[in-house]
Formats: structure tokens, C-alpha cells, sequence
């Protein structure tokens, strides 16, 4: 008597018929997938064609220019003429046929599309006046899981348009958007071109990333869609070779994905925690108002520069028990540098007094001259160039001159400002606001800047001269302040000799005034050795 199979449980019957409903979806859109025809297509987008190359180029040549210019919509119009997904597909859809000669024609393209944009970024940024490092840039170098995620929801959808043909240019279009493959492969060519090859290893890992990302998801794809190894005649490797290639390489460059994203979602919980400690202590009504705040997490001390408007100046006393109300929330030491900038609150008005009835009217005043103005008003002034000092900080005023015309014109204030970068519209108007409410009255504020440093003079080892060290002493005042800072470091056109004295002066910055070497870049341009410095998100 044959025994009886045993009954199937409620939950693995119903997985069963769930099975069975997917797969019979899956055949039903298969049908409709002209599978030697997509085969047929992405084995041709493997061919190194002029128009391949020559597109190739100018993608990333425009990515570079959005790139140094901070463009958003520049980078976006490279990402849509950039022919690399291509290859990248196909690569995808090699594994998913275990086709090896497919997938080393499809490595060799992307191989030789990687070496000739990045060279050609390299080489272009050599050449480029325009060397600063941009926000655009930055967001290439720091790739979390994020992007992973990204890439293989990308990837999926841009295999499942190709092979069913619907809004297929549309949706490649997106995922060509999304994934962006070419900007973090000139952002390597920058990060060459500019010696910062810390930049130029993390945009190749955001590239990385979204290749295997992208990789994966269209090969899983093409396999739901039943591309089969029997559609082509080459002997194909096993599929569970393949899987666990991918596998491993998926896991390989998602642990430092998901370090990153938990070390950035640390440091926001962090900064979140210690604006909300500080503006608890500081803004109080009509006393004090916190206005700006940097924390530097490297060191094992959180070091935290906060700058305050208030109307009377906080003792020492305070500022402990603020830094303790910090150390007590981010429970490690923490190290308070408070930066205090006294204001007048309200506006004082002149007291108005009735004539006493009988008593005779006033004698007229003298009039107002030039000579008596200039007298009266002098001290008020001296207030005026110190409030625009404290104001332009970490700026230093090198000239405040006041000129005045006739009595009903406003006093003209000239400052002249030791900054690389001109103030913005905005930081004129606030300046202009500030100066006036010194002076009580309506002032003109006329502003121009002038170099930072001056040139310096070099001896052989690369150490400036006595005055330029004086000099550069205020690099490692805003360092201290922990003022975000990118330095030029010009030096003389031709000769080696020149280049050489510039790395030791970039040794120098960085040994004795603590500037990170990715925050120098080094260009060839005048006839002596000049350091300029731009504040980032000044």
C-alpha cells in the first residue's frame, strides 16, 4: 500500500500558488519580450566607434564645466548624451546569459570609457583657470548606501524599458539622471588634475558603486524575463558561479556604503543635539540670539565655535554651564569657544520737552558746519569702523575712512576689506543695516576688497620670509575658528624649480598652520608665489 503524501501546511500552500502566479506572470510578459532582438541591440552598444568616443568626451566635458561652475542643470544635460550605460547593460545582460565573451568585450569598453574620461577630465582641469572646489563636487565624493540603492532601483527599471519597449526613451532618460556615471568619473579627473587624489578615490567609488549596482539589478532583470543560456551558443559558466560573484562584490562595496551613511546620520544627530543645547541657553528674549555655529567632530574633543548677538556679554560662569549642558548631551568633552558680539538693544530716542508757558523761546542754534559736524561725529565713527570689524570678521578691515559733504547728505564710510572673494549682496545690505544702527542715522557704505595676503618670498626649502610668516599667522587664526577655508597657492609660470618651492610651501601650510592638504590646490599664473583663500559657502 503506497503511504500518502503528507498534506502541505495553510502558509506553504499559499506560498505555493503564490509561486506559481508570479511565474505564470512572468511567462505571460516574457512572450512579449523579443529577447534575440535586445540580445542583438546591446551587443552592438558594445562597438568603440568615433561617435561612441566622441560622445563619450564631450559628456564629460560638459559634466566638468557644470561641475567647476556649480551648475546643477549642466551636469543633468551631461548625464543624458553620456553613451556609457551602454556597455553597462550589456555587461548586466552577459551575466544573466553566463556569456563570457559578451561580458569581456562589454568590461573592455567600459574599462577604456573610464581611462579616456578621466584623462581627459585630468587634462582639461590642468588647463582650466577655474580650479575651486564646489558644492557639486563635494556630493560625488561620499557615496553611502543610499546611492547603492539609487542605482539598483535605476538599473532595474532602465532593463525592464529596454526590454519591454514601453516609454523606453523616457525612462532611460531618468535612469540616466539618477544613476549619473559620468560626473563621479570627472570628478576623478579633477581630483588629478588638482593633485587631491583623496577626491579622486572617492567619486571612482561612487562610480564603482553604481556600475555593480546597476550591473546586478538589470542582470536579476533580465533573468525574471527569461534570457536563458540556451539563446546563445558559447558554453555558458554556471549560474551559481555568477550569483556568487556578484554576491560577494555586492557585499564588499556595501560595508563602507553603510559605515558612511551611519557616520553621517551620527554626525546629524549630533549637530541637531547641540544647535538645539545652544540656542536653549543662548536665544533668550530681547537678551541674546545665537547666529551661526561650526563643530569639528575629528579630534577626541568636540571643539564648538558658536557666535552670539547679545545685549549684555555672557560671564564665565555661563559659558561653563553651557559647555557642560553640551558635554552632558553628547556625552563626550567638548570644548566651548563662544564669540560674543555686544549690540544696542532697541533704538534710543531723543527725549522731547514742552516750552514752559511764559518762558522765553530759545535762542536759535548756531548753525551746523562742516568743521563742527566732522567734530561732533568722530567718536561716533571710530564705534561705526569697529562694529563693520566685528561685523566682517574673520575678514580684517584694512581701511575705514569716513568723508562727509553737506549737512543734508549722508556720512560716506569707505572700508576696505582683506578678502580673496567679494561680499555678497546680501552681506553689504546686513553691513549697511548695522553701521546705520551704530551711527543712529543713515550711512553710506562703500566697500572694496584687497588681497588677504601679500606675496611672499620664498627661501629654497619653501619657508617664507619673516614677514610672510607674520603674515600667513592669520591662516592659523581661522583654522582655529574652524572656518571652512579653500587655498590657491599661485606660483611662477616656467621652470620646475618654481613648482618644487610651491610643494614646500604647501608642506609648510599644512605642517605648521594645520591646513588639510586637500584644501590647497596648486596653479601656475603671475611672476610670484601668492596665496589665496575662499571661505566654502561664502
Amino acid at each position: 500500500m503506497t503511504p500518502e503524501p503528507p498534506e502541505k501546511s495553510p502558509l506553504r500552500e499559499a506560498l505555493h500558488r503564490l509561486r506559481l502566479t508570479v511565474n505564470e506572470y512572468l511567462d505571460n510578459k516574457s512572450a512579449d519580450v523579443q529577447h534575440k532582438e535586445v540580445i542583438k541591440e546591446l551587443y552592438t552598444r558594445t562597438d568603440m566607434t568615433g561617435s561612441y568616443v566622441a560622445a563619450l568626451v564631450f559628456a564629460n566635458l560638459i559634466a566638468l564645466l557644470g561641475l567647476l561652475s556649480n551648475s546643477v542643470a549642466v551636469v543633468i544635460g551631461a548625464m543624458l548624451i553620456s553613451p556609457l550605460m551602454g556597455p553597462i547593460f550589456t555587461l548586466g545582460l552577459a551575466f544573466a546569459l553566463g556569456h563570457l565573451t559578451l561580458a569581456r568585450k562589454a568590461a573592455r569598453i567600459i574599462t577604456i570609457s573610464v581611462l579616456v574620461t578621466v584623462l581627459a577630465a585630468a587634462f582639461f582641469t590642468l588647463l582650466s583657470p577655474l580650479k575651486e572646489v564646489t558644492p557639486e563636487i563635494l556630493s560625488r565624493t561620499r557615496p553611502n548606501i543610499y546611492d547603492l540603492l539609487v542605482a539598483i532601483f535605476s538599473g532595474a527599471v532602465g532593463a525592464i524599458a529596454l526590454c519591454t519597449r514601453k516609454n523606453y526613451l523616457f525612462t532611460t532618460t531618468g535612469v540616466a539622471v539618477a544613476t549619473a556615471v559620468i560626473p563621479p568619473l570627472s570628478v576623478v579627473g579633477y581630483g588629478i588634475g588638482t593633485f587631491q587624489f583623496s577626491m579622486a578615490l572617492g567619486g571612482f567609488f561612487l562610480f564603482f558603486t553604481n556600475l555593480v549596482a546597476i550591473v546586478i539589478s538589470s542582470d536579476i532583470v533580465f533573468m525574471l524575463l527569461r534570457f536563458r543560456t540556451s539563446m546563445v551558443e558559447e558554453s555558458p559558466y554556471p549560474l551559481g558561479l555568477r550569483l556568487k560573484v556578484l554576491g560577494i562584490t555586492l557585499a564588499i562595496i556595501s560595508v563602507p556604503l553603510v559605515t558612511t551613511l551611519a557616520i553621517d546620520i551620527r554626525a546629524l544627530k549630533l549637530s541637531k543635539r547641540i544647535e538645539q543645547t545652544l540656542k536653549s541657553h543662548l536665544n533668550l528674549e530681547g537678551q541674546s540670539r545665537l547666529t551661526s555655529f561650526s563643530i569639528n567632530r575629528e579630534a577626541p574633543v568636540i571643539k564648538v565655535l558658536a557666535t552670539v548677538n547679545t545685549v549684555t556679554e555672557f560671564d564665565a560662569d555661563s559659558e561653563k554651564v553651557l559647555k557642560n549642558a553640551l558635554g552632558s548631551e553628547t556625552k563626550r568633552p567638548v570644548e566651548l569657544e563662544l564669540e560674543q558680539v555686544v549690540v544696542k538693544a532697541g533704538t534710543i530716542k531723543k527725549p522731547t520737552q514742552p516750552l514752559a508757558l511764559g518762558s522765553s523761546p530759545p535762542a536759535p542754534a548756531a548753525p551746523e558746519t562742516l568743521a563742527t559736524l566732522r567734530s561732533k561725529t568722530m567718536g561716533i565713527i571710530r564705534g561705526a569702523c569697529d562694529e563693520a570689524g566685528t561685523f566682517l570678521s574673520p575678514w580684517p578691515v584694512r581701511s575705514c575712512e569716513v568723508s562727509f559733504s553737506a549737512e543734508s547728505s549722508p556720512v560716506t564710510l569707505h572700508l576696505a576689506v582683506g578678502r580673496d572673494q567679494p561680499l555678497r549682496e546680501q552681506e553689504e545690505r546686513w553691513l549697511r543695516l548695522a553701521v546705520a544702527k551704530k551711527l543712529q542715522e543713515e550711512v553710506v557704505v562703500k566697500l572694496s576688497t584687497v588681497p588677504l595676503l601679500p606675496a611672499l618670498t620664498l627661501a629654497d626649502d619653501g619657508v617664507p620670509d619673516a614677514s610672510g610668516v607674520k603674515a600667513l599667522g592669520i591662516l592659523k587664526e581661522l583654522t582655529q575658528k574652524k572656518i571652512p577655508l579653500r587655498l590657491t597657492l599661485h606660483y611662477p609660470t616656467g621652470g620646475r624649480n618654481n613648482l618644487k618651492k610651491a610643494r614646500l610651501l604647501q608642506g609648510y601650510l599644512e605642517k605648521e598652520l594645520g591646513i588639510a592638504g586637500e584644501r590647497i590646490t596648486l596653479k601656475s599664473s603671475g611672476s610670484s608665489y601668492l596665496v589665496t583663500v575662499q571661505e566654502e559657502g561664502g
